[in-house]
C-alpha cells in the first residue's frame, strides 16, 4: 500500500513538472503551451521572446493576445501549408505577421522578418533558429527567451532545443538528448529511425564544420558540404545512412 502511495505521488509529482517550463539556458526556457499563460513566470523571467514551435495556425491563435510593445512572438513552422489554412487562419497569421515582424526585423539585422518560419529545407530552418537566439543574445541579453509546443516533449521541440544545445557546447547528439533530459525528464525519446534524428545528425555535421572552417561570413565551404554530405551519404539521404549508427548517436 506504501508503495503504491510512493509511486502515485511521484506520477503525480512528474505530470505537474511537465506543466512546468525548464531554464534551458541562461535566458532560454522549454515548456509546454501553458507556459505561455504563467504570467507571474514569464514576469519575473523578463520573458519577452516567445518562440512556439507547431502549426502556425495554433501558434498565432495562442499567443494573439501578446502585444508587440512587451514582446516580440515567432512561429516555427516545418509543415507550414497555406493552401490547408481556412479564411480565419489566415487572417489571424496576417495580424500575427503584421503585429510582430518589425521587432523580428529589427533584432535580427533583417536576417529574419517574417514571423511565420518554415522552409522545406529543415537545416535553414534551424539555422534561422540559431540566428534568432544569437540576435536576441547580443541585442538585448537581459531578455528571457521561451521556447514552446502544445506539450513540451515532442521531437520536433526537441529538435530545435537540440540544436541549440549543440551549438552552444559543441557537443553530439547523445551527449545534447543527456543535457535535455536532464532539465525536461519529460522529452519523448528521439525516433533513431525517424525524420528529426537524421536532420540532426546533419545539422551536427555542419555545425561542427562551420565552427571549424567557416568564413567570416558564417558560411559553410562547399568541400565541408560535400564531406558531410558523404558522411550521411548522398544528399544526406536517410535510405543512405545506416539506421544503425543513427542509433548509436543517438543513444
Amino acid at each position: 500500500m506504501m508503495m503504491d502511495q510512493f509511486q502515485n505521488k511521484h506520477a503525480m509529482a512528474n505530470n505537474i513538472s511537465q506543466l512546468q517550463p525548464q531554464k534551458l539556458s541562461s535566458n532560454v526556457w522549454i515548456g509546454p503551451l501553458n507556459s505561455v499563460a504563467q504570467n507571474v513566470f514569464l514576469s519575473q523571467n523578463n520573458i519577452k521572446y516567445i518562440i512556439g514551435i507547431m502549426p502556425s495556425q495554433k501558434c498565432v491563435y495562442y499567443l494573439k493576445s501578446f502585444s508587440n510593445d512587451t514582446s516580440c512572438c515567432v512561429s516555427f513552422d516545418p509543415n507550414f501549408n497555406i493552401q490547408k489554412l481556412t479564411e480565419d487562419e489566415g487572417e489571424l497569421i496576417m495580424k500575427f505577421n503584421s503585429k510582430f515582424s518589425n521587432n523580428l526585423s529589427y533584432i535580427t539585422d533583417n536576417k529574419l522578418s517574417n514571423s511565420i518560419i518554415t522552409n522545406i529545407d529543415f537545416q535553414k530552418m534551424l539555422s534561422d533558429y540559431l540566428t534568432l537566439i544569437h540576435s536576441i543574445q547580443e541585442k538585448d541579453p537581459q531578455c528571457g527567451i521561451l521556447l514552446f509546443s502544445l506539450n513540451g516533449n515532442d521531437n520536433v521541440l526537441s529538435t530545435f532545443a537540440m540544436a541549440g544545445i549543440i551549438d552552444q557546447h559543441n557537443c553530439d547528439i547523445s551527449s545534447a538528448f543527456s543535457y535535455l533530459r536532464s532539465i525536461r525528464p519529460s522529452v519523448a525519446p528521439i525516433d533513431e529511425f525517424g525524420y528529426y534524428a537524421h536532420e540532426l545528425m546533419k545539422f551536427q555535421l555542419n555545425n561542427k564544420a562551420l565552427k571549424q572552417f567557416g568564413g567570416d561570413d558564417g558560411s559553410t565551404p562547399t568541400k565541408i558540404k560535400r564531406d558531410a554530405r558523404d558522411a550521411l551519404g548522398e544528399e544526406g539521404d536517410i535510405h543512405h545512412h545506416s539506421p544503425r549508427n543513427v542509433k548509436r548517436t543517438i543513444l
